[in-house]
């Protein structure tokens, strides 16, 4: 049976600065929202969609493009804060309009009122890399719980994740649905670059957009896609910093003032020697990634957490 499928998290341009090298002020992502549009296309999306990190700037300018089209869903990747745990989740937001989109950014600093709002709008929301950054051991517990009365849509396979963790994930969501919760999951490759766009995705059974998100609301999606490890999370991160000389280097881009094109390209050779912090800096998130989500796995599941699988 041929499945719809949409990879539901992806970025582009307008996905703010990276975390890595702060000082060069390079960009989280510097793929064209066109290229994103294409690059899904090519790789079988049915329905493509552009999550970038609260802004939907990419996706109008698709839209400004190519017209209103089946295939293409206004997307967002909202960042909310949680006050209570002093900690910040992400939120997959889709179908929105642009006036809802800067109703969304006011109430993000809260993300109770973030979901009330999605809510009594109906609008498709979903749960991003459940652990994201999340470190403090004592409330995991409560934490989740926390995110089950919140969410009934979790992205439980993230193409920049683990196994271990996108594993945790799913184990949740069998222990919710045991609970009597009906639960949703999706899939996304979180690609920052054009190389895994499409690899991960959401499928279902349905025949357009609207039958695709009935599906993924009513529990009948289906995650496929590879986990990561630090081999393709370096090559992710070389993969955005490296388009950060060109930009550099590039006099009609605009993207710097003359001044500040000679501070960075300076700042740019300095920083040469550092280009192997990346892939020592994903080697030792990959670990400390697998010790924190196993943590996690003993003081949810205990003994059984050696057996997840996702």
């Amino acid at each position: 049976m041929k499945l719809f499928k949409a990879d539901l998290h992806c970025h582009s341009r307008y996905s703010g600065q990276v975390k890595h090298l702060r000082f060069l002020r390079a960009r989280d992502c510097y793929s064209q929202p066109l290229d994103v549009f294409r690059r899904a296309k090519q790789r079988g999306m049915d329905l493509v969609t552009i999550t970038d990190h609260d802004s939907i700037d990419g996706c109008l300018e698709v839209l400004d493009r190519l017209g209103e089209r089946a295939d293409f869903i206004m997307g967002e990747e909202v960042t909310a804060r949680l006050p209570n745990f002093r900690h910040d989740i992400h939120v997959g937001v889709y179908g929105h309009t642009e006036a809802q989109h800067r109703e969304i950014q006011k109430l993000r600093a809260n993300a109770t009122d973030l979901v009330t709002y999605l809510r009594q709008n109906d609008l498709l929301h979903v749960l991003n890399h459940f652990f994201h950054d999340f470190s403090n051991a004592s409330r995991v517990r409560e934490f989740i719980e926390r995110m089950a009365e919140m969410f009934s849509v979790f992205e439980a396979r993230n193409g920049t994740l683990q196994r271990e963790h996108n594993g945790l994930i799913i184990a949740l969501m069998e222990r919710f649905r045991l609970l009597g919760q009906q639960v949703s999951v999706v899939a996304g490759s979180d690609s920052h670059t054009l190389r895994r766009i499409g690899r991960s995705y959401t499928a279902s059974p349905a025949g357009s957009r609207e039958e695709f998100l009935a599906d993924i609301r009513a529990g009948r999606s289906q995650v496929f896609g590879p986990h990561s490890n630090h081999l393709s999370l370096a090559a992710e991160i070389y993969g955005v910093v490296l388009r950060y000389y060109p930009t550099v280097l590039s006099v009609r881009n605009g993207e710097f003032s003359p001044s500040s094109r000679v501070q960075k390209f300076l700042l740019s050779l300095a920083a040469a020697p550092f280009l192997v912090t990346p892939y020592v800096a994903a080697v030792r998130h990959m670990r400390t990634e697998r010790d924190r989500i196993h943590k996690f796995s003993q003081l949810v599941f205990g003994h059984q957490a050696a057996t997840l699988s996702p």
